[in-house]
């Protein structure tokens, strides 16, 4: 299995949150919730591989792991297309499986992932963004015909894509894979969270 990890470009992240935090914050932010999922991601044996699509290519360069690749993300693209030429890309590796996940995890943790991996039965096993049906993580067996959904609504479009292709398809539920940070209200909300990570120390670092 090899998982594909979409990182913007510092500079850009979260512009949704530029009301709340300067454009330092942003950056500081991403690079710590990008380091979360890397840093989950890594020791588990069965990802293979990292495919990093990021134009942050010196920030990445201090990761020192034979697992991690890093693909300069096409700015031509539409979000949905990046993922789909990964994934072909992948596929033409010969490889049997691809995971997904955003960096929008304030909480994320190896076990999350590994749990995720272990209800993957075969097709697609998709776990959904409670608060706006969006898609956090998925696993997707290849080869495969599935064109990508992401935007929003995505998780019912990714059930209704999978289902007209005749993808079978596990709905996996975990509590901090489908916790992602959008707004102002999820960091209110996320700093009464009693998870202690470089997040959480960021958030009351700051005092939101």
């Amino acid at each position: 299995m090899w998982a594909i990890i979409p990182i913007n470009n510092f500079n850009e992240s979260f512009s949704r949150l530029s009301n709340v935090l300067n454009k330092k914050q942003r950056e500081e932010m991403t690079q710590i919730l990008a380091t979360q999922v890397l840093d989950a991601l890594t020791p588990i044996a069965s990802v293979e591989k990292i495919i990093v699509l990021s134009n942050e290519i010196e920030w990445l360069s201090s990761f020192w792991n034979k697992k991690i690749v890093v693909l300069p993300e096409p700015d031509t693209e539409q979000f949905s297309e990046k993922i789909d030429n990964t994934a072909q890309w992948i596929q033409s590796q010969g490889v049997t499986a691809m995971l997904y996940l955003s960096i929008d995890l304030p909480y994320i943790q190896q076990e999350d992932i590994e749990n995720l991996i272990s209800q993957h039965i075969s097709g697609l096993s998709i776990v959904e963004a409670k608060k706006d049906n969006g898609t956090n993580a998925l696993i997707l067996d290849l080869p495969t015909k599935m064109e990508f959904q992401f935007g929003p609504n995505s998780f019912s479009k990714h059930l209704a894509e999978a289902r007209s292709k005749n993808i079978n398809t596990t709905i996996v539920n975990i509590e901090y894979l489908s916790l992602d940070l959008d707004d102002w209200n999820d960091l209110h909300l996320f700093k009464k969270n009693s998870v202690e990570n470089k997040f959480s120390q960021f958030i009351n670092r700051n005092n939101f």
